[in-house]
């Protein structure tokens, strides 16, 4: 299973209300015996100052109002990091033996090759254009993003899963990159070993070899996961998606599915946006043959199959089955309740029937309806 992006903890933050001023805080909490300052732009907070402050950088932190030691309000507005800024920043935090590697969009810090890098920064920009203009076309208020977008690769699993542990816990080991919604980076390893081939033989370590090595059969969850967690963060950072809203996950992981379908006949490993994911299709099928597959109405409702190991996979490709179906055949209703779900407020989950009041709005409520249709249509994937 690819990895998923972080679902933040919202224990005491659910009554925070919104705030309009741009003035910079800068706050130093108290986190178990450490001191920690962080600075930016209040974006909601509570009647007791607990609150959620965005960074320069496109971060999200939580802060709970008993780890305050002080704050400090300035009339200066908050200003985005530029590239250099944001590499100055990433290379800082990273430490000795890290690179970096600007694209256009992104900001790649790195401990392996530079072909590496760059073969990644390559397929992260032709996924965002493809990506803008996919949902441009079908009348979605998306655009560049006002920042860079940070992504960090460690040269080698072992250091990667040091690091990942801290933010992911024990889900790290099943997770071969991940998108975080706190930090608004991506955090990967190098997948097919570059760093290690060229220690052994300094002519390895082409963009001919990434390519070669990524064309391969067993490759192709390795592309899948690349552009799954960069779906991910575009559409967080695009308009399509909103951070800190209630976002189903059936929707966020199979909007992300519906992008990452990998293609080892192209060079590039990739080629565009809403191809069918055989992987998934499969064992959906499988599924549905066997008269497993729970139903839509449950997929909508509740998370809790996505966060269990043992029925996480088949969620998932129940979540790209359904996701397929709604954007080929149902298109406009699919970006409508998009729509919705971004204007929703930050840090309110919403409750079963509130999911299922959204979902029905502009699918209707007749679900054995709906079901007939996709088991129709869907019939005539081969």
């Amino acid at each position: 299973m690819s990895s998923r992006y972080l679902f933040p903890l919202l224990i005491g933050l659910a009554s925070l209300q919104a705030q309009f001023a741009s003035a910079v805080e800068t706050v130093l909490v108290n986190l178990d015996g450490r001191s920690k300052q962080y600075s930016g732009k209040v974006v909601i907070e509570d009647s007791v100052g607990s609150m959620l402050l965005e960074t320069d950088e496109g971060a999200m932190v939580q802060i709970m109002a008993d780890t305050i030691q002080s704050r400090e309000t300035t009339s200066q507005e908050l200003k985005r990091l530029d590239k250099d800024q944001l590499a100055e920043r990433l290379l800082e935090g990273m430490g000795p033996g890290f690179q970096v590697y600007q694209a256009k969009h992104y900001v790649i810090v790195y401990n392996t090759t530079r072909k590496y890098a760059q073969w990644t920064s390559s397929l992260l920009e032709r996924l965002q254009r493809g990506f803008l203009a996919y949902w441009q076309k079908r009348g979605c208020d998306v655009k560049e993003p006002e920042t860079p977008l940070a992504v960090v690769i460690f040269g080698d699993k072992a250091s990667y899963l040091e690091y990942a542990r801290e933010e992911l816990g024990p889900a790290a080991g099943s997770a071969i990159g991940y998108y975080s919604l706190q930090s608004n980076r991506i955090t990967m390893y190098d997948l097919t070993g570059m760093q290690a081939l060229r220690r052994e033989d300094s002519r390895r370590g082409s963009l001919h070899d990434i390519t070669a090595m990524l064309s391969e059969p067993e490759a192709a969850p390795l592309v899948a996961t690349i552009v799954h967690e960069a779906t991910h963060q575009i559409a967080f950072n695009c308009g399509l998606q909103k951070r800190f809203s209630d976002n189903p996950v059936w929707l966020a992981e199979g909007l992300a599915m519906f992008c990452e379908t990998p293609d080892l006949f192209s060079n590039r490993s990739w080629s565009g946006i809403g191809k069918v994911n055989y992987e998934r299709w499969d064992l959906y099928r499988n599924n549905a043959n066997a008269d497993r597959v729970d139903s839509l109405r449950s997929l909508i409702v509740d998370d809790s199959r996505f966060r269990n190991s043992r029925t996480a996979v088949d969620a998932y490709a129940e979540a790209w089955a359904w996701t397929y179906f709604l954007i080929t055949w149902h298109t406009d209703e699919y970006v409508a309740y998009l729509n919705d779900i971004a204007d929703k407020p930050l840090l309110t989950p919403a409750h079963k029937q509130a999911r299922l009041a959204d979902f029905t709005k502009h699918f209707g409520s007749d679900f054995a309806k709906l079901e007939d249709e996709f088991y129709r249509r869907m019939s005539r994937i081969e």
